[in-house]
């Protein structure tokens, strides 16, 4: 399956924030995150925090569909959920997507991958 990366730098003071967001996700939403994740054609995903010179970065690694597809079809959603978590990328990246770093020390956050006999991993799990 194709994959995609996203990197975008966190902007200054917002790390805690944005892993409140990631918990709030994966603990509290994860049925509308999961709706979004199907409509988006993702498959499996991983989610890094890395500490660069630049500042704390997210990369985000997908397994998807149509690569091609998923930004257009995020932006143009109007959907509750997905006008929420664009409202808080914008809160928490601005328009700052970037390349990644050649060389970066990056600490996996989250991770969701589609097996259908196990349950996602929880906020902080590591996988088995």
């Amino acid at each position: 399956m194709p994959a995609m990366t996203f990197v975008a730098p966190l902007l200054p003071g917002k790390e805690e924030e944005w892993r409140r967001f990631v918990q709030e996700v994966v603990e509290e939403r994860l049925p509308e995150y999961e709706q979004l994740r199907q409509r988006l054609g993702i498959r499996n995903e991983s989610v890094w925090l890395a500490r660069t010179k630049m500042g704390e970065t997210v990369i985000a690694n997908l397994e998807v569909e149509a690569p091609e597809w998923i930004a257009p079809a995020l932006a143009s959603s109007e959907a509750p959920f997905d006008v929420w978590v664009k409202e808080r990328l914008l809160e928490f990246h601005g328009h700052a997507f970037a390349h990644a770093p050649r060389r970066a020390a990056a600490e996996l956050i989250f991770a969701y991958l589609h097996v259908s006999e196990s349950r996602p991993l929880r906020f902080g799990e590591g996988p088995s």
